[in-house]
């Protein structure tokens, strides 16, 4: 997803008058193809793009993630989930009307370019600037439910996604142990296939919001960043007697960490290991071991 990134950001110095004509086809095909188009709408606001595409992306059957927008720009995963190894697109929009719409095959995915770039050209042209867009956005917001706060604890969260994890995981975990098993072959899954494994989760939970009560594992301040950290305690319980695991294996499990908006400064004062919290935030970042939220404020 970072390459996804990096590459539609880099696509925006090569901008043509049409989709079409500026549509890329980047990469080696065994690897899996990099597809990218975009469009320049001049009057489009981040938030009508963005839910627009919502719109189009349900219609098409894709199942669609959590947009993230921050200060002039904005971004969207959306999936094809009916495929082997599903397809994760990634949509961009900033206020200047540009939006950007790509996907990274995985290896041994094969799609021709001229049905990429009908496929993702069409997406964007779909695309409505003034009332009639915002009001797209605005109906298909209200009718999905995109951006409303979930409740949640934080232990039961954290065996949630670590379950659909080990799921998604499993089988780029288990390639190549039976044949080191039988003849000692080394054929394991690469990391490059790790990432392609793991990139329907970024998709589906990049971007969404949480209301997380919980227990505080550890609080800290990143002495280079001065960002303030709060770990939850997502230890779980066992047997009939629902023993709580010792805090001291707190990582062998999904781990869970908010990082707090500047304003809870004071808040992040009163913070101590153990206490109970019900903090508010969106997830920022998410990887097979742990996910972090951003803009985290005490939440009533």
């Amino acid at each position: 997803m970072l390459c996804l990134a990096g590459l539609l950001a880099l696509s925006a110095a090569a901008r043509a008058g049409t989709c079409e004509d500026g549509f890329e086809a980047v990469g080696d095909p065994r690897n899996g193809l990099l597809f990218m188009g975009e469009v320049q709408k001049p009057g489009l606001s981040v938030s009508s793009a963005l839910g627009q595409l919502q719109k189009i992306a349900l219609d098409k059957s894709y199942q669609i993630g959590n947009e993230s927008i921050t200060g002039n720009s904005g971004e969207l995963f959306f999936t094809q989930t009916n495929l082997r190894t599903p397809i994760v697109m990634r949509a961009q929009a900033d206020s200047s009307g540009q939006v950007s719409l790509g996907t990274k095959l995985a290896r041994g995915q094969k799609v021709e370019v001229a049905d990429a770039r009908k496929e993702i050209c069409s997406m964007l042209a779909m695309l409505k600037t003034g009332k009639e867009g915002e009001a797209i956005a605005a109906a298909v917001r209200k009718s999905s439910g995109a951006g409303q706060v979930i409740d949640a604890e934080a232990p039961k969260l954290s065996a949630e996604i670590g379950r659909e994890i080990q799921k998604t995981m499993a089988g780029v975990k288990s390639k190549g142990t039976l044949g080191n098993l039988l003849i000692g072959s080394t054929n394991y899954a690469t990391a490059g296939e790790h990432k392609e494994a793991f990139a329907p989760i970024i998709a589906k939970y990049k971007g969404r919001k949480y209301r997380i009560d919980g227990q505080i594992y550890t609080v800290s301040r990143n002495e280079f960043s001065g960002e303030l950290v709060v770990a939850y305690l997502v230890t779980q319980t066992r047997g009939l007697l629902k023993i709580r695991q010792s805090s001291t294996y707190n990582s062998n499990n999904f781990m869970i960490q908010c990082v707090l908006a500047p304003d809870q400064a004071k808040f992040f004062l009163t913070l101590s290991e153990g206490d109970w919290v019900k903090l508010a935030g969106t997830v920022d970042k998410i990887d097979p071991e742990s996910m972090e939220l951003r803009d985290c404020r005490q939440a009533n």
